[in-house]
């Protein structure tokens, strides 16, 4: 049976105490992670300079090492029982002085109580691997009960040192390690929280900034499209006032317009309708000229003017330059052109011409003379219903009407006078047939088409002049609302603005929340370990120091 395993170092890692070359070196690779330090000598001899050496340097090298040291093979002192106490006495004094006096690493009485002891490794070897109580004594010098007491002793305090260090190394590094975290931690904390602050206060200044710019931007907004709806209708108002104005001038130059109309005409019943298709068109389009003439100047001045001052107004609340550009570059319609749309086509569609020869002193004719007289206006209309029929009736009746004036002025006054008037009467009959030539049948055409379409004008000037306005109200609402809609995207910017202002203040108020939730969970981390460094790492170094 085997009573003591031993293990062979696979390479030599351990140059030994007495050599100078690199000894910082490999103290350092080797040495710097220990917790204790064993100095065994033998009881025949004392501590040598190389140990002395050696250890100072690990004191230099590490701050308070744990050195114990072992006067071992002290079962050799029981031949000499007389010089025991004396031998003992010198070791321990030369023991303390290396470990009190040289090395300064604890009190006098600590280090003979806790840190030298005499011992015999053989013994305790002996005495853990053998069965006592079969086997004898021997090998057991006297007094072997005392130096197992004193090796179990040594036992306890590596035990204890080695448990204590291990707190005090690692525990304390860690817990030294964790504080330094924790300040730092806590500073990182405390810089986030005070920048977050001051970020939140410039946005919540920035915040009341926006919203008062977007306050001023509603009010301007407001004041903008009710000055602009104003300028508008009282542009439109004075352009339905120029229309009307100039159109009834226009109505009545109609007669002179119309003679101005030189197609030839032909009294020839499939010819009229022709000549009156070319008449509707040539008078619309000199009418919409003449109006195009007269008022296309004075209207597109005023719509300048309205345009510009729309134009600088929203200018003067945008911010950005872009959008000015943006704004400068909308360019009212170049083809904007106000349509009349008169359509005197449709406009004198029931007109009905009546250019049958009459005969200006038939009794007829005199008649309608006299109802023109009463109700001029209605005379245009109803005398164009006139149709051929009715001419013939009304000569055969003037026929014979006059023959029954002829027959009461012959008896009245004799049938020389009667045939000297029938004479005159038929004389004037006679020319006014020879002069109702085709010219004179366009002259009445063109007098009943004048009076017949001039009633008709004048009903349409209300509709003609309200349908002008209402074009350049549209236009100037058309371009009004797109000047303003660069106003609405500066708008809808800001309101976006001031929700990212309002998301960044929420967020800043949750990094300060949860910063100071942090700083708190460290104060109570940092009780921990100060409650642990007290209980643990300060009371082992007071009662060590003790």
């Amino acid at each position: 049976m085997n009573v003591v395993d031993i293990f062979y170092l696979r390479s030599l890692i351990y140059p030994g105490i007495d050599v100078s070359v690199n000894l910082d070196e490999w103290i350092e690779k080797y040495c710097l992670d220990a917790d204790v330090f064993v100095l065994v000598i033998s009881a025949e001899a004392t501590i040598a300079g190389a140990e002395k050496k050696f250890l100072h340097h690990v004191a230099e090298r590490l701050s308070n090492p744990n050195i114990f040291i072992l006067m071992n093979r002290w079962d050799a002192t029981d031949n000499e029982p007389e010089m025991v106490e004396l031998v003992k006495q010198q070791h321990l004094d030369r023991g303390l002085e290396f470990l009190c006096d040289e090395l300064n690493l604890c009190q006098r009485k600590e280090a003979a109580e806790h840190r030298m002891f005499f011992i015999s490794a053989r013994e305790a070897l002996l005495n853990r691997n053998v069965d006592i109580s079969t086997l004898s004594k021997s090998g057991f010098n006297k007094a072997y009960k005392e130096r197992l007491i004193e090796f179990n002793k040594f036992e306890h305090e590596f035990e204890k040192c080695i448990s204590k260090t291990a707190v005090k190394t690692k525990f304390e590094q860690h817990t030294n390690r964790g504080k330094e975290i924790l300040i730092l931690l806590c500073e990182t904390i405390t810089n986030i929280i005070n920048k977050s602050q001051t970020i939140k206060q410039e946005s919540s200044e920035k915040l009341i900034e926006t919203e008062d710019r977007n306050n001023f931007l509603e009010r301007e907004l407001i004041l903008i499209t009710e000055l602009a709806k104003e300028k508008i209708r009282y542009v439109s108002e004075d352009v339905y006032q120029r229309v009307a104005q100039t159109l009834n001038d226009e109505i009545k130059r109609l007669y002179t317009l119309i003679e101005e109309f030189d197609r030839p005409f032909s009294s020839d019943y499939n010819q009229i309708p022709l000549y009156k298709q070319d008449l509707h068109r040539w008078v619309e389009q000199q009418l919409g000229t003449n109006l195009q003439n007269r008022l296309h100047t004075t209207l597109y001045n005023s719509l300048d003017i309205v345009h510009s001052e729309i134009k600088e107004r929203i200018k003067s609340i945008l911010l950005t330059n872009e959008r000015k550009l943006f704004v400068d570059s909308i360019i009212p319609r170049s083809d904007f052109a106000i349509s009349y749309r008169l359509d005197c086509s449709n406009l004198c569609s029931d007109f009905h011409e009546d250019i049958q020869f009459k005969f200006s002193l038939g009794l007829t004719s005199l008649w309608e003379n006299f109802v023109q007289n009463q109700n001029k206006s209605t005379n245009y209309i109803s005398s164009s219903l006139l149709n051929s029929s009715n001419d013939l009736f009304t000569t055969s009746k003037s026929s014979l009407v006059t023959l029954g004036i002829s027959a009461l002025i012959w008896r009245s006054i004799g049938w020389k006078m009667v045939a000297i008037i029938g004479s005159i009467y038929g004389s004037l009959y006679l020319y006014e047939r020879l002069m109702w030539t085709k010219k004179a049948q366009e002259r009445a055409f063109k007098r009943q088409y004048a009076d017949y379409i001039s009633a008709k004008m004048k009903l349409i000037v209300d509709l003609t002049s309200g349908n002008a306005s209402a074009q350049v109200h549209q236009e100037l609402s058309m371009y009004f609302a797109q000047t303003i809609h660069y106003v609405a995207m500066e708008k809808d910017d800001i309101l976006d603005n001031i929700q990212e202002i309002k998301n960044e203040i929420n967020h800043l108020k949750s990094y300060i929340d949860k910063g100071k939730k942090l700083t708190k969970q460290i104060d109570k981390i940092d009780n921990e370990l100060n409650q642990f460094a007290k209980q643990y790492l300060l009371t082992d170094s007071t009662n060590t120091t003790h």
